[in-house]
């Protein structure tokens, strides 16, 4: 129904806004719909999507084996081994950097949370203690990690959970090492579109995926280091626990960070003062703001070709709807949809023009 005297053009603008509204409350409840089927089934859907996204990665080293000569599944097999190898090297060190020391990491994170209080209760903030300031600090986190689907975490939080839900995924990872290339062909074929746009679309997915994680694991290296070396510098004991924590949580965007850096500088704060933390929480803001960009910029080039503002908005956004995992592979599905938008369109213009 029209509005009564509006011009043609109001009511044209009027109409693509009700379509447009209609359309956004489908895509949510559509979405709602997916995440509550997802939390019921999270026990699955976590190993599988960790499966897809290490196979994407790691495919690339089958294809090369298999192109010298090793049969597909021989190279599904070193490349799955060299890859535990080297999670169970990292998962080690981390660890050891950790436990080694656990008893100098407690009591300088408790002396720097005493000493941070102390500094609060100095300006006019009252704080109960330190324990209920880093719980207060660690609710925050966690509300943001865990997000309303927190069965998607809950479902892996016991030992004997976690060692099945690993156990999946490495099976699934192995599957889709050794049928990759016909797994991608046949989804190629099943998206209701000519073959090779169906194939540039899988690609798009899976180019801004590849190209996130390779260029996120080696930034976080560099990051790593150039904080443990200036921790070291500054005096700080712990300094390859700091430098192991801040990898490790670099996997999750915005939210790792605020946790290694805050781990970095109340241990600063506790072992060596309020110069060193503040001079070490400077060095953190430069490198993972800075240093951490421009690298990861320089790496995934167009892949990733997102603004700051939308990289955080998707990073809460992911975390809300699915947790830790959602804020891990926010950024990339961003680009990956960007991208596949960006190829149908011009399919579609093709079309309309040849038409």
């Amino acid at each position: 129904m029209s509005t009564p005297g509006a011009l043609p053009s109001e009511r044209s603008v009027l109409r693509r806004l009700g379509v447009a509204s209609w359309s956004w409350l489908g895509i949510l409840a559509l979405a709602a719909v997916v995440v509550l089927a997802l939390s019921a089934v999270a026990g699955l859907v976590v190993p599988f999507v960790v499966a897809v996204v290490v196979a994407a990665l790691l495919v690339p080293l089958v294809d090369a084996l298999e192109r010298r000569g090793v049969p597909r599944v021989a190279g599904a097999l070193l490349v799955l081994a060299g890859f535990l190898l080297v999670v169970v090297l990292v998962a080690a060190l981390s660890v050891a950097a950790v436990v080694s020391q656990w008893s100098v990491v407690t009591a300088d994170l408790g002396d720097g949370l005493r000493a941070f209080s102390a500094w609060l209760e100095e300006r006019g903030v009252e704080v109960a203690s330190p324990v209920a300031l880093l719980r207060l600090g660690l609710g925050f986190l966690g509300g943001l990690a865990a997000g309303p689907t927190s069965a998607v975490a809950g479902a892996l939080a016991s030992a004997t959970a976690f060692l099945v839900g690993t156990g999946i995924a490495l099976f699934l990872l192995f599957l889709l090492l050794t049928d990759w290339p016909r797994l991608v062909g046949w989804l190629s074929q099943r998206l209701w579109l000519p073959a090779d746009v169906g194939a540039g679309v899988v690609e798009d997915v899976l180019a801004p995926l590849r190209s996130y994680y390779v260029a996120l694991t080696l930034s976080s290296a560099i990051v790593s280091v150039v904080i443990a070396l200036a921790a070291w510098l500054l005096g700080v004991p712990l300094a390859l626990a700091i430098g192991v924590v801040t990898f490790v949580t670099s996997y999750v965007p915005y939210l790792g960070a605020i946790a290694s850096g805050a781990f970095a500088v109340l241990v600063a704060w506790g072992a060596a003062g309020p110069t060193e933390a503040l001079v070490l929480l400077l060095v953190v803001l430069a490198v993972q703001n800075v240093v951490q960009s421009v690298v990861q910029a320089k790496l995934t080039g167009a892949a990733l070709d997102l603004h700051p503002v939308v990289t955080f908005s998707a990073t809460i956004v992911g975390a809300a709807v699915a947790g830790v995992l959602g804020a891990s592979l926010a950024v990339p599905v961003v680009a990956a949809v960007r991208r596949v938008v960006a190829r149908l369109r011009t399919w579609r213009d093709g079309q309309v023009a040849a038409s």
